[in-house]
């Protein structure tokens, strides 16, 4: 069994970090929100032509998406938001997430994606954060799913076949 920790780190110092926050919610009319949030700041001050001298700890990108899925994944509705920036121009870029309404979670939804609102005209920082968004889309519904066979007490067998592959744990003998 490996160790359940990283080895101890040598001498160091701390100057990024970066939280990805994402939720996953049922809605009222049977739709789902996951939402997402990212934020990174330095441990530093430091100067910027747009923001004068940003103090350490603030956040330099801030930015927030949610996007509503059906239960089989379809995105109905899309919005982001850039709170925060190191450009003028950064909070346009999140107009373009409503290109993602049509699209579905699942395999190849990192090149719908990047298609959507990748690229020139598109927020580097909102394209990385649907990933992890996905995977929280994924955990909320087929939660969601399995909880409701328990309720009417018709809960089989976790459905695995997507996920055939995916990982150690679901590998084809």
């Amino acid at each position: 069994m490996p160790d359940k920790d990283l080895s101890p780190a040598d001498a160091r110092q701390l100057l990024h970090e970066r939280n990805i926050t994402c939720h996953g919610y049922l809605r009222a009319d049977g739709h789902f929100d996951i939402e997402g949030e990212m934020r990174d700041h330095k441990t530093y001050d430091f100067p910027s032509k747009l923001h004068g001298t940003v103090k350490a700890q603030t956040p330099y990108h801030h930015m927030r998406v949610r996007i509503t899925i059906t239960e089989e994944m379809d995105v109905v509705k899309a919005e982001a938001v850039t709170l925060q920036g190191p450009y003028a121009i950064c909070p346009e870029a999140a107009l373009n997430i409503r290109h993602l309404v049509g699209a579905r979670i699942g395999p190849g939804w990192r090149r719908q994606v990047q298609k959507a609102i990748g690229g020139a005209q598109g927020c580097t920082h909102i394209t990385e954060l649907l990933g992890p968004m996905a995977t929280t889309a994924f955990q909320t519904i087929f939660a969601e799913k399995a909880k409701r066979q328990r309720e009417e007490g018709t809960a089989s067998t976790p459905q695995t076949e997507s996920l055939k592959n995916s990982c150690l744990a679901f590998a084809e003998a």
